[in-house]
């Protein structure tokens, strides 16, 4: 199974000047919509009898070219946050991504120079949930008792059409 179902969500509240969001970018390029879509559903192909037949509900996906731009955009965001807050890969404890596949997570990580224990995963049990996986993910880092006040994490996703993007937060 590559692709799991799961929600989640995540309550922010107010932080001190240097704790909290430290940065954060997105980004996104239409360019890609092609490459990972589902094709029917939408207005383009409204969902009917015939384009329940011709299986246009399902996910479409060129995974080749997922993994090409993945292993591109996520390393560039990342490097944009780091720089823009000014600490070093080192210092980040740990990296909460979206699950688009462990070899992406695992490239990844050797790209920006982080070791990939430091990479938080749960594709194994739950396979890719989407937009749900950073705050389930989340959930389970700070329930196995990891954040603690002052942790560096770091965030990183991708995903259909292209759209990608990466924060950093010092946890409190």
């Amino acid at each position: 199974v590559f692709f799991g179902d799961g929600a989640g969500a995540a309550v922010l509240s107010y932080a001190e000047d240097g704790e909290g969001f430290l940065a954060f970018r997105l980004f996104s390029d239409g360019r890609g919509k092609w490459n990972f879509t589902i094709p029917g559903g939408g207005s383009e192909f409204p969902m009917c009898q015939e384009n329940i037949t011709k299986g246009l509900r399902y996910f479409q996906m060129v995974g080749r070219e997922v993994y090409e731009t993945a292993i591109k955009v996520l390393p560039h965001a990342i490097k944009q946050v780091i720089e823009d807050t000014g600490i070093s890969i080192d210092q980040v404890d740990y990296l909460i991504p979206h699950q688009p596949s462990i070899k992406i997570l695992r490239d990844t990580a050797e790209i920006i120079g982080l070791p990939f224990e430091k990479v938080m995963t749960n594709m194994d049990r739950y396979a890719n949930t989407s937009g749900g996986t950073i705050p389930i993910l989340l959930d389970e880092v700070n329930r196995s008792g990891k954040l603690h006040p002052g942790k560096i994490v770091l965030f990183a996703a991708v995903g259909s059409g292209w759209t990608w993007g990466a924060s950093i937060i010092k946890w409190s």
